[in-house]
């Protein structure tokens, strides 16, 4: 028997739905989705043609007011945006469910607060962080050179370990 440094399918086995997430979406219809959101399920909302990462960044550089206005004043810029996103959606979801389920979602005719719901939950099931998603490529990338501390000693000042904290004599006596 060998023995694994990594092994991800007991880590897949061990995920909170192992069998897939169950989804009552009616009376009539029951959906079931992967346990694990495959990485390609994401390939629509992360297409250049719909480039949703632009979209963040023109919202980000607007001037207007409020968030909304901001919103609409990028979606005048984009008229196709809506449908595009719409069917990004939709191509999302039949990667997520077999032909099958998938024909019997579309025939259920879901609504737009459907699709909010349903795929606010499953973000919520999956763990996916789409702010991180869509995040500034170059946010986390540093910029110069690793910084270096400006002493090479230390103070008592300095908690010796973390998670020690030092005694403030002036804020416990200012209780009273």
């Amino acid at each position: 028997m060998s023995s694994y440094a990594i092994d991800l399918e007991a880590q897949r086995r061990e995920v909170q739905y192992p069998n897939g997430i169950p989804v009552n979406f009616s009376k009539k219809l029951d959906l079931l989705f992967p346990a694990e959101l495959p990485a390609d399920a994401l390939d629509p909302l992360l297409s250049a043609e719909l480039d949703l990462v632009g979209l963040l960044a023109d919202i980000m550089r607007t001037d207007s007011g409020t968030a909304v206005g901001e919103v609409i004043e990028v979606l005048f810029k984009r008229p196709r945006l809506p449908k595009q996103f719409l069917a990004a959606i939709r191509e999302t979801y039949a990667l997520l469910l077999d032909e099958d389920q998938y024909e019997q979602f579309i025939a259920a005719r879901p609504s737009i607060g459907d699709y909010v719901r349903l795929s606010t939950a499953l973000i919520r099931v999956y763990g996916v962080d789409l702010g991180k998603l869509f995040g500034s490529a170059g946010s986390s990338a540093p910029d110069g050179a690793t910084s270096s501390p400006t002493s090479s000693g230390t103070t008592d000042s300095t908690p010796g370990a973390s998670g020690f904290a030092q005694d403030s004599p002036a804020s416990s006596d200012s209780a009273g």
